[in-house]
Formats: C-alpha cells, structure tokens, sequence
C-alpha cells in the first residue's frame, strides 16, 4: 500500500504542475485576490516569474517527502497485532522525535505565519507573542498530567477518558464537538486557505480555486486515509525540519538587511519588542497610518482566558493528543510533548519576528530591488519580508513547505475525525461487536466522505468576509466546556456525570450569550472566557455538594467518588525520568525571553539563546527516553460495552477506551 501511496502522490503532485503550467504566462504579474486578507498577503511572494525554477523545485520536494514517507513507515516502523490501533494510533509505536515533529507541523499552517506576524505588526508590539511562548506552559501541564492519565487507561480518543471518569454520554457529547468542529470547520478551512495560497503564489487566476483545493484536499487524503497516523505523523516531521529551516532562515535574513541584531535593540526600536503591554500605536490598513488604542492580547489575559485557551488546544483537543497517543511509550510521549514545547518557546523567531523586522524595514525605508519596501497591508507583511530578503531559487521550495503545513493540518483533522468516528460511534452505537478490520474500513469509509464534503464545502468559504474571526469565536465556545469538564475529572474524584452536565451546559450558555458582547466597554473576550469557565466550574461543584438540586433533578443526595481502573495501560508507563526538573527549566525560559523582550536588553537577548541551545542539546543527548521493557495488558482498542452495574456503583457509565 505504501508504495501505491507514493506513486499517487507523485502522479498528482505532476499534474497539479503541469496544469498550472498550461494555464500561467511567466509574463503575467500577480493577479490580486480581494475576498481574504491571507491572499493578499501570499501573492506578495511573486513565484510567477521563475515558474520552470519554483515549479521544479515544488515538485522535487514534495515527492521527496512522500518517498521517504513510504520508506521510513514500510522499512523503519512495525505494524501492530491490531490493525485498527495500527490506523489510528500507528501501532503506538511512534518515537518521540516522531511525536514532537508531528506536533509541531499539525500546529502550524499558512493562516499562522501570515495572520500572527501580521497581528504583530498590526500592534506595532510583540503583545501577541504570548499564543507561542505562553503555549510552552500549558504543554508541560500536559506532560506531566494529562498525557498519564490518558497513558494509564489506554485510551484512543481524549474523550474516551470522558467515558470512565463521567458516562458515555458525556463522552459522546464531546466526540460530536470535536468531529463536527473537525468535518464543517476545520478541513474545509484548511483546503480553502491551503487553496489560497497556492492560487496567489503560483499565479493561477484562471484556474477556478475548487480545481486547486480538491487537489490538496485528495493528496493529505491519500496520507491520512491509506497510511494512517504513522504517514501522518513522519511526513508532519519532515515538513518540519523544512519549515524550522526557513523559518530560522527569514528573519536571519531581514536582520542582515536592517543593520544586525544590535540595530533591533535600540532604544527606539526595541520598543517594538515589548510583550507585557495594553495599549500601542495600532495599524490601519484603511489608511495606512497608526494611532493609538488597545493591543489585540493584553497582558492581564496571560493569566486569565490564554491559558485556560492553551489548555483546551494542548491537552485536550483529539487533533493534537493523538500523536502523543501513539507514542511507543510514556516516556517517549511526554519527551516528544517537551521537545515541542522547547521549539514552541522559540517560536516567535518566525511567527512573530518577521513582523517586528518588516515594521522597522519598512520604518527605515529599507531599499528591495531600489524601491523602499512597504506595506499596505497588515496581513501582507509575512509574504513581502519572504520576497524581500529571500534568494529567488529558494522560493519555490519555500511554497512546498507552505504546502506541507497545510497539508500536515488536513491530514491530521481528517485522521483525528476517522479515529472519532470509528471508535466513538462506529463501534459504541453502529456495531458493538466489530472487529479491527472492520472498525478499520468504517473509519476509512467516513474519512472518505468527510473528505468529499469538504472539497465541496472548501470553494464556498469565499463568501464569508470575515470567516477568520468567526470561526475564532466558534474555536472558543466549543473550547470552554471540553476544558471545563477535562479539568475538572481530572482534578476531583467526586463530581459525577450529572455535575459535569450541569457545568458543560453553563459553559455553553454563559460562552455563547458573551458572542453578543463587544469589547469595550465589555472586558476582552478571554477575560470573558475565564468567567465564564470559574461559573462552569462552580456550577459543576454546586452540583455536586448542594444535596437539594441534585433532588430536583432526580439524582443521589451526594454522588460516588470515581475509582479509576487498573491494567488498561497499552504501553510501558514508566515516566520520563527529566520530566519535571526540565517543566522548570522551560519555565525559566519562558520568563528569561519575556524579560529580555519587555526590557530590550540584548545581553538578556543572547543569554536565553545560549540557555535554550544548551537545553535542547540535553533534551536530546542526555535526558533519554527509556522504558523498562513492559508494556502492560495488551487491550483492543474496540471499546468495552458499558457496564450497568459500573454505573450504579459509580453513580456514572464508566467505560473503557480501549
């Protein structure tokens, strides 16, 4: 199957390049796109006239990556027992260098490298760096808690955790979010932005865009559905290296244009790097000017709704926890999670920087091709530093990888929809008694379907004007419950499924009514979500001690404490034995960056590289992840029917994931 899998992927990958190259004249300038400000930004890079060079170099780089795909999971991985935990887990048998690559692409894609930098140089700051750095924080809570708990029970799907700590129904609700958020929201977007990109920079106007989406659309469908996460997670890895490449590349790149880095942290330019602040002289893209008002993420919301934000997209959300569940052991998932939390901290180098760089190049009326550089557009700036201090031979490998990023997130929200269905509905509510080859073909099926829907769904997205923001506050209403409720099964023993209930639908509620809120002179909206998660969280606990209300609703005066099983581990469960001396550490990094960025101190500046380099080099070559060679009760990953007598005891359905 894997060879059949690359020569696919070679033959589309051909005729996507030689369509476009029926269709485009080298001649031609770029077309410009209006219905998006992303495209805007892309067509910046201006590919159309080196096409034989950048097309060339696409091609050659994107098959590469599908070669070396198929060998390293045909030749280098083994196949489980179960072919259904092989699918939808890789066996678990992924590295932790797998797990970390895995993470880090799936997080990434083209609406980040160009909307964060370009909220970046919207607020003439560095307040919106806190999504990366502060992200690090939240990825060593998952680490040390949420990434055993799962572990210990052998859990497929974060939700089946749901299932043994609530009841099936509260597990079932938050597989329904996160497969309808996956199907309608996230594929759809993927392939539209994805679509988008490759249009503007390939200049293919004449092509309508439901020819390009689909074809990205069916080439992340081929690696998702046929190779399952392994393919997923090694082709995320090596599209990785190429994106930390480039992205390490840009600003080194700008930076040797404006004067090096001591010209960043002047006095008048290391304004601009400041993170803990509320207010700054904002964009306008209307005008092209900036005047004073608010920051998109001011620094009160660091300790309130980001992190809480963080959580639910770190620990939580199936799409990222997945790679960690496959991981080969405990050891090696919580590695793989802290070596992307290391890269995480780092990652405003080229998520945040190019847009401090293109402010100051076009500030000092840097010369590119003996015209000053600007920007017209905050959106664009990303796309028009790449263009202007990119070498032109590199630009056509650096869309590939752009393609990658894209693809790494269908991919993954496709294989993570499969996994939801086949586990959760498939086999829970359709049929009960299926084995691993057919939980196997019902995941394929829907994935197959799924995908069909969003190469439909994908084109139409055009409509919507302000799609970005709109879906950003769809994120954090389906955000809020699901966080709630992980965080408190976690955390408590006591609260039931009917107190988890009561606090989802507060969350819900309480979320959803803020939508009709705007701020000022409201609060911003994550000091909104942090409310709105402690009245979800106390409504929660209200259920569970107040004797009266649970009466009410026809439920036990005082609910029974949750006994969690034993022996459903699937994979050695001994602990990476660095793990919390190195939390701190990252800790400490986080804290030594955000001074040295808040006080403009380049000798702050160059002590944090030195401590991050020496970090990553003992995370790699000192703190191994070994395991004591057990790998505890093997389980099928086909979940057990629900016990009633389980849920008179515990006052809940508990149900094993696996």
């Amino acid at each position: 199957m894997q060879s059949t899998t690359t020569t696919t992927i070679t033959s589309f990958t051909t005729s996507f390049t030689e369509m476009a190259a029926q269709v485009v004249n080298p001649e031609d300038g770029i077309s410009v796109i209006t219905d998006q400000h992303s495209g805007d930004g892309m067509k910046d890079l201006g590919l159309g006239h080196n096409w034989a060079l950048h097309a060339s170099t696409f091609t050659a780089w994107t098959v590469a990556v599908a070669v070396i795909t198929t060998v390293v999971v045909s030749k280098c991985m083994k196949s489980g027992a179960d072919a259904a935990d092989d699918f939808f887990l890789g066996g678990r048998s992924l590295t932790w260098y797998i797990v970390a690559g895995s993470l880090m692409l799936t997080n990434l894609s083209t609406e980040q490298l160009v909307g964060l930098n370009g909220v970046i140089f919207k607020d003439g700051c560095m307040a919106a760096v806190a999504w990366e750095t502060f992200a690090a924080l939240a990825m060593c809570l998952t680490a040390m808690v949420f990434v055993p708990t799962y572990a210990r029970s052998g859990f497929s799907t974060t939700s089946g955790f749901l299932g043994e700590r609530f009841d099936k129904t509260m597990r079932t609700m938050v597989s329904m979010i996160f497969l309808v958020y996956y199907g309608l929201v996230t594929c759809p977007l993927v392939l539209y932005t994805g679509g988008l990109a490759i249009q503007t920079i390939f200049d293919l106007e004449s092509v309508p865009r439901w020819i390009i989406t689909t074809l990205i659309g069916v080439l992340g469908s081929i690696y998702a559905l046929s190779g399952g996460l392994k393919a997923v997670a090694v082709s995320d890895c090596l599209n990785g290296v190429g994106l930390i490449i480039f992205g390490i590349w840009v600003p080194l790149a700008a930076l040797s244009e404006i004067g090096g880095i001591s010209f960043l942290f002047q006095e008048d330019n290391a304004v601009h790097l400041k993170p803990f602040v509320t207010h700054s002289e904002i964009w306008s893209d209307d005008d092209a000017t900036r005047v004073h008002g608010n920051v998109s993420l001011p620094w009160s919301t660091l300790i309130t709704g980001l992190m809480m934000i963080n959580l639910y997209y770190w620990s939580t959300n199936q799409l990222i926890v997945q790679r960690v569940l496959g991981a080969q052991s405990l050891a090696h998932g919580q590695k793989g999670v802290m070596f992307a939390a290391t890269m995480k901290v780092v990652g405003f180098t080229f998520l945040c920087l190019p847009g401090v760089l293109g402010m100051l190049m076009a500030k000092n009326g840097t010369l590119v091709n003996g015209e000053p550089f600007k920007v017209t557009k905050a959106d664009q700036v990303y796309p028009l530093v790449v263009k202007a201090v990119m070498p032109t031979w590199s630009l056509g490998l650096f869309a590939a990888v752009l393609l990658g990023s894209v693809l790494s997130t269908y991919n993954s929200a496709l294989q993570s929809a499969s996994t939801l269905f086949g586990l959760e509905v498939y086999a829970i509510y359709i049929n009960p008694t299926a084995d691993a080859a057919k939980l196997k073909s019902s995941a394929t099926f829907f994935g197959i379907g799924l995908s069909l829907f969003s190469y439909v769904l994908a084109p139409q997205l055009m409509r919507f004007e302000s799609i970005f923001e709109y879906l950003q506050k769809i994120n954090a209403m389906t955000a809020l419950p699901i966080v709630t409720v992980f965080c408190v099964g976690i955390a408590t023993r006591l609260p039931d499924h009917f107190a988890a209930k009561m606090g989802f639908a507060v969350g819900v509620v309480s979320y959803g009514a803020c939508q009709f809120v705007k701020s000022p002179p409201f609060p911003h909206y994550l000091h909104m979500f942090a409310i709105c998660f402690v009245g979800a969280v106390l409504t929660t606990l209200a259920a569970t001690y107040i004797s009266p209300l649970r009466k009410l609703f026809c439920q036990s005066p005082k609910p029974t404490p949750f006994n969690p099983k034993k022996g459903g581990n699937l994979v050695d469960l001994t602990p990476w034995k660095g793990l919390h001396p190195y939390c701190g550490v990252v800790t400490a990094l986080v804290a030594l960056i955000s001074l040295a960025l808040q006080l403009g101190s380049q000798v702050l500046f160059y002590v944090f590289w030195i401590a991050w380099i020496c970090t990553l080099l003992t995370l790699i070559f000192v703190l191994r992840a070994e395991a004591s060679g057990g790998t505890g009760k093997e389980i099928s990953c086909i979940p057990e029917e629900y016990s009633e007598d389980a849920e008179e005891t515990n006052d809940s359905s508990s149900d094993s994931s696996e």
